[in-house]
């Protein structure tokens, strides 16, 4: 279950030259600096994405989507870090979302995760009840999120490379936990079927798979390594 009433969803890939440094930076620096502002709860970081959606899936829990237009949040957007700078232009399909949590069910954090987003809104709670506790019941998932886009959410106040799934941003998505990859297309053909029945989350793209690289609670900072340097 997601903790608090909202969630930052960021989307990317990389430059491929640049792969192991994203990964030192992500973890010892992003990640922690943004967990350090108030009402975000925790983050997950996921990589090795398979299917159209990009490599590389971040989450950030969130008291309420309010803290992306705090001070401290926007601040920190505007101010980055000489390594956050250089690192901006290796994003490749970058998109963000901030979302209102619709529907979270499930307990702990799965090792395996897999994502869609939609363009039509996601449907009200009381929609996905059904098909959220068919899917814990009748599959190995752990955990369902159905998310809507908060469209009082601001863009960042920088450019970096897009790709083609910014398109469907405006919309909803969805995410299912497992403590297996393996299990995941067995989960998706329940769900598929489920949704279809209902008209729920239309016109999806294909589901893309995760592996949980990282993940890291807002009181668990002061126990983080500390930061790494840029290599040079």
């Amino acid at each position: 279950m997601l903790k608090g009433c909202g969630l930052l969803s960021l989307w990317n890939g990389v430059d491929p030259e640049r792969r192991g440094e994203y990964d030192l930076w992500h973890t010892r620096e992003h990640v922690p600096e943004r967990l350090a502002i108030p009402g975000m709860l925790r983050a997950r970081r996921y990589h090795r994405g398979e299917g159209p959606l990009p490599e590389f899936l971040t989450l950030y829990e969130l008291e309420n989507t309010g803290v992306l237009d705090s001070e401290p949040y926007r601040a920190l957007l505007q101010n980055p870090t000489p390594w956050s700078r250089s690192m901006r232009p290796s994003f490749r399909g970058f998109f963000r979302v901030g979302h209102l949590i619709e529907l979270s069910r499930g307990g702990g954090v799965g090792g395996a995760l897999m994502a869609t987003v939609f363009a039509d809104a996601a449907a009200p709670a009381g929609r996905w009840e059904a098909v959220v506790e068919l899917v814990l019941q009748k599959t190995a998932a752990t955990a369902v999120h159905v998310l809507a886009k908060d469209p009082a959410v601001a863009p960042v106040p920088f450019s970096v490379p897009s790709g083609d799934g910014i398109s469907h941003a405006d919309g909803g998505a969805l995410m299912v936990e497992c403590y297996d990859r393996e299990r995941l297309p067995e989960i998706a053909g329940v769900l598929d079927a489920a949704l279809d029945t209902r008209g729920l989350a239309r016109g999806r793209e294909a589901w893309t798979s995760y592996d949980l690289a990282y993940v890291l609670g807002g009181d668990e900072l002061a126990s983080v390594v500390s930061l790494s340097t840029p290599p040079g």
